[in-house]
C-alpha cells in the first residue's frame, strides 16, 4: 500500500522493440532507492472453510488451487484469484496468511495446498515460499461431515511463524465436544514479519476457530463455551497484544452469546470492523447485509466467516499490525448477488473490475465458478500493514538492467532493487511513433524481494514479445 508522503521511485524506463535483438532505453527516468527507518509491509490475511472433510473429500476440492497441467499448476484457482484482487485501493498481492477450517489432516489436505501454491507461483517466476504449521490439530470426533481440524498456511517471504499453540478446554482434548462447547481444537498462531527479529512490538496472534454449527439454543450455548475458552486464553497474553480472532463462527446475529463474548469488554477485547461498537443489532441470516454473506456460496444466506480484531489493530494505535481501512470483505461477494442465489448466477459484479489478471489471465467468470466448487463457504479477506525496519546500509540502485526475449514469445525483465522491499512490474503499450504516456498499469502482482542491500530479481512476461506495438516496462516500489 502506498502511504501518503512516501515516494514511488521508478527504474530506468525501458521498452523492447519487437523484432530487434536487444532493448533500448526509451526514457532515462532513473532513481536510487532511498533508505528509511521503517517501511510498511502489507499482509493479506484469509480465513476459509474449505470443506475438505466431508463426503469422502480429504484433498483440496476442485477450483481451490487447480487445475494442473504436466505437473505444474498453471491456474491457481480461488487462491490465485485472492492474490490478484485489488482491494480498497490496496494493490493485488499473494496471500500471506491462510487460516483454514474443515481440513482432514496436514498431510492429505494442507500439504497439497502448500505444494500447489509454491508450484503455481514458481511456474510464474514469482518468489514462492509457502509453508504450513507442523502442528496437527484435532477434533472431538471423526474427521467427516464438517468436523475436520483447523490449520494454517503462510508465506515465509513475508511472515515468520513463531508458535502454534492449541487452545484446549480445561482438562485437555478429552473435553472437546459437548463437555466444553469447543468441538474442533482452537489454534493460536503467533507471527512476526519475516526477516526481522521478533519483538513485542511486531508480533501478533491469530486464533483460528470453527464453532459448533446449527441454530438451536443449545448450539448457541455451546458456541459461547468455545468463545469463553478463547477469551480466557487471550487474557493470558499481554494486555496490548495485537490479535485476530478468525474463522467460521456459525452465528446468526451479533447478539448471539458467542459473538457477544468475543467482543465483550476486557483484556484483548475483539471488535467487528464493520460494526465496532456492536450497539446496532444485526441479524445475519436474513435478506439484508448481502455483501457480508459467506455461506452457502450457491445460496448465500449467512454471515458465518469473520475476522474480529483487537482495537489497536482496528484503529492502528501505536506501532504494529494495523488493518488497512476499506479492505475487509468477503471474496467474490459485494452485495450484487440476490439473497439465497449463487455467486455464479450471472448478476455478480464483485470481481468484474478489480482483478489484475496479469499472471494467468484468470477471469472473474472463472472465479465465480471456482468458488462454487472449492467449498460451500466464501473466504473472508482483509489486508493489514506492519512496520518493518530498513537499515541505512540497505540502500541500493533501483534500475532495470535487462529485457530479453525468451521462448520466442515471452519477455524476461531483470532489475536491481533493495532486499526487503516489494516491487511491481508495470507496463505501458506505447504507440506506433514510439511515444508513451504515464498511464502505466500493473503487470505483475506484488513481488516480495528477499535479502538485504542490492538484490537482482526478475519477472517473466508471458507473451510479452508478441505485443504490437511494443510495450514499455517500469518497476514500482510498493512498500
Amino acid at each position: 500500500m502506498q502511504k501518503e508522503g512516501r515516494l514511488i521511485h521508478m527504474s530506468s524506463l525501458q521498452r523492447f522493440a519487437t523484432g530487434c535483438a536487444s532493448f533500448f532505453a526509451a526514457c532515462a527516468i532513473t532513481a536510487v532507492a532511498f533508505a528509511q527507518s521503517t517501511t510498511n509491509r502489507t499482509i493479506r490475511v484469509v480465513c476459509y472453510n474449505i470443506e475438505a472433510d466431508i463426503d469422502g473429500a480429504t484433498a483440496p476440492l476442485p477450483g481451490l488451487i487447480a487445475p494442473s497441467s504436466g505437473g505444474s499448476v498453471t491456474n491457481g484457482g480461488v487462491l490465485e484469484g485472492i492474490g490478484e484482487e485489488n482491494v480498497g485501493g490496496d494493490p493485488a498481492q499473494p496471500i500471506d496468511i491462510l487460516a483454514l477450517e474443515e481440513t482432514t489432516s496436514n498431510s492429505s489436505t494442507v500439504q497439497p495446498i502448500v505444494d500447489g501454491l509454491n508450484a503455481f507461483y514458481s511456474f510464474r517466476n514469482i518468489p514462492a515460499g509457502y509453508a504450513m504449521s507442523a502442528y496437527q490439530a484435532t477434533d472431538s470426533g471423526g474427521v467427516d461431515d464438517g468436523d475436520g481440524p483447523n490449520a494454517m498456511v503462510y508465506n515465509t517471504n513475508t511472515v515468520q511463524l513463531l508458535a502454534s499453540v492449541p487452545v484446549d478446554p480445561p482438562g485437555g482434548i478429552g473435553q472437546l465436544g459437548s463437555a466444553s462447547g469447543e468441538y474442533r481444537e482452537v489454534m493460536r498462531y503467533e507471527f512476526a514479519p519475516a526477516g526481522v527479529t521478533p519483538t513485542t512490538t511486531n508480533e501478533f496472534y491469530v486464533y483460528v476457530s470453527h464453532y459448533k454449527a446449527k441454530q438451536e439454543v443449545s448450539d448457541e450455548l455451546l458456541r459461547q463455551g468455545e468463545a469463553a475458552i478463547i477469551r480466557t486464553n487471550s487474557a493470558t497474553l499481554p494486555a496490548d497484544s495485537r490479535i485476530l480472532y478468525v474463522g467460521d463462527y456459525n452465528v446468526s446475529s451479533n447478539t448471539e452469546p458467542a459473538f457477544v463474548t468475543i467482543v465483550a469488554a476486557g483484556i484483548n477485547q475483539g471488535f467487528d470492523p464493520l460494526n465496532p461498537t456492536n450497539f446496532v443489532p444485526e441479524q445475519w441470516d436474513l435478506n439484508s447485509l448481502l455483501a457480508l454473506k459467506s455461506e452457502e456460496d450457491t445460496s448465500l444466506h449467512w454471515r458465518f466467516d469473520l475476522q474480529i480484531v483487537t482495537s489497536n489493530v482496528l484503529y492502528g494505535v501505536g506501532s504494529g499490525l494495523a488493518m488497512v481501512p476499506g479492505t475487509y470483505h468477503i471474496f467474490g461477494n459485494n452485495g450484487s448477488v440476490p439473497y439465497e442465489a449463487s455467486v455464479d448466477n450471472g448478476s455478480n459484479t464483485a470481481l468484474n473490475s478489480n482483478l489484475t489478471t496479469n499472471i494467468t489471465g484468470i477471469t472473474a467468470a472463472q472465479l465465480y465458478q471456482y468458488l462454487t466448487t472449492a467449498s460451500d463457504h466464501l473466504p473472508c479477506v482483509v489486508d493489514y500493514t506492519i512496520p518493518v525496519p530498513v537499515a541505512a546500509s540497505n540502500a541500493a540502485p533501483f534500475v532495470i538492467t535487462s529485457i530479453v526475449p525468451t521462448n520466442g514469445t515471452d519477455m524476461f525483465v531483470t532489475w536491481e532493487t533493495t532486499g526487503g522491499t516489494t516491487n511491481l512490474v508495470q507496463v505501458n503499450p506505447g504507440d506506433v511513433t514510439g511515444s508513451y504516456t504515464t498511464n502505466f498499469t500493473d503487470l505483475s502482482s506484488a513481488i516480495m524481494v528477499l535479502g538485504a542491500g542490492s538484490v537482482s530479481t526478475n519477472f517473466l512476461d508471458i507473451g510479452g514479445a508478441t505485443n504490437v506495438p511494443s510495450r514499455y516496462y517500469r518497476i514500482r516500489l510498493q512498500r
